[in-house]
């Protein structure tokens, strides 16, 4: 039986505990949760992770494993069956919302959507990009809606506008409609345009209306997607640039407060808001446009370096330009100076080597 009592598992308290871990394989969200809980165990012992990463998670799978308990995905077509299990402790993951989550009783570690959004408009503005567009609409997922709310709300607060994709298609995993109905709207946006897509699969189908289009990416549409899905940026032509959700340490979480209800009993907060990382720079977002030269090709130095120690006094050489007309022109261009912008790009440089390899701090420091 599933609904086992508390107190036989008290008795059992120094057993290793059987935890299922219910996912997604196919979703990079849920593999990066994956390696976030397998963190978490490899530094606690007592654990053993119950998973079948070749089928779907089902009822039948937890009456077999019988878990001592249970962190699932809230996004499963079972999960409300999941749900109803009494004594059982869980931990859910996934992009929540209200409306379709609210009703789930247990605590649930998830993206916040809205800063993921702003971390997008920023992106943009930083690369000195002044018209922006967004692409999903409010049929697909509350968290799209969330991260378009984010991306939206950040550009204000530079006096940006934003213009958003209207499917004009039923289905939005149509992909053929898709990349028709993105080329159509592609070629009214003004160039160039930073094209914020709500999750990478829809940024891939922006770079492939970009081809058949023959726009230029990123002269004139560049393209940034959300989730880091490696295999599937790195297919992209251009390759994708896209933002990391912090999902892996979601998972470290997520195992951290289910080891905190089995071992204590201590109720965790419902919910669990986890910031995202960095942005992953690839191609497809790789461009300065600034009117001015000079900051564009210092901007790119300092991106170029900024796993060397460069200085204030670096950029200068590189470009010639005296140290008061350097502060005026970052100034007027990104509202930096140039000693923050190395300080900014270079914090950036080692959230992506921490995301994208296997160094430590440690081992990042010694290469600046």
């Amino acid at each position: 039986m599933l609904n086992k009592k508390i107190a036989n598992k008290n008795n059992q308290s120094n057993q290793l505990k059987r935890v299922a871990l219910l996912l997604e394989s196919d979703m990079a969200f849920d593999r990066a949760i994956a390696r976030g809980v397998g963190d978490y165990i490899r530094s606690q012992a007592g654990w053993v992770i119950l998973m079948d990463p070749m089928t779907k998670p089902t009822m039948k799978s937890l009456q077999h494993w019988n878990p001592d308990g249970i962190i699932t995905s809230i996004h499963l077509p079972a999960i409300d069956e999941i749900a109803s299990l009494k004594n059982i402790p869980m931990v859910g993951f996934g992009s929540f919302s209200e409306e379709l989550d609210g009703h789930l009783k247990f605590p649930i570690v998830t993206s916040n959507q809205h800063e993921i959004g702003q971390m997008a408009a920023q992106h943009f503005i930083n690369n000195g990009i002044r018209h922006f567009a967004f692409c999903g609409g409010d049929e697909t997922a509350p968290w799209c809606r969330q991260r378009r709310e984010g991306f939206i709300e950040e550009l204000k607060k530079h006096n940006h506008s934003c213009d958003i994709f209207e499917p004009s298609f039923n289905s939005p995993t149509n992909m053929s409609d898709a990349i028709h109905s993105l080329s159509n709207w592609l070629n009214t946006l003004p160039k160039p345009t930073g094209v914020f897509a709500f999750f990478d699969g829809w940024a891939r189908w922006v770079l492939d209306a970009c081809v058949l289009q023959k726009i230029q990416v990123p002269q004139q549409i560049s393209v940034l997607g959300v989730d880091n899905d490696r295999w599937l940026c790195e297919l992209s032509q251009p390759s994708l640039c896209s933002i990391d959700t912090n999902a892996r340490n979601a998972g470290y979480k997520a195992a951290e407060l289910m080891n905190q209800i089995m071992t204590a009993g201590t109720p965790p907060p419902a919910l669990t808001f986890i910031s995202p990382s960095n942005v992953v720079e690839r191609d497809s977002s790789n461009y300065m446009a600034f009117d001015d030269p000079e900051v564009a090709f210092a901007l790119r130095y300092i991106k170029e370096h900024a796993c060397d120690p460069i200085t204030t006094a670096d950029v200068l050489k590189v470009t010639d330009m005296s140290n008061s007309t350097a502060y005026r022109k970052f100034m007027k261009a990104i509202g930096r100076s140039i000693h923050n912008e190395i300080q900014r790009t270079q914090m950036s440089r080692v959230k992506e080597l921490l995301t994208t390899t296997n160094l430590n701090v440690s081992a990042i420091s010694l290469r600046s």
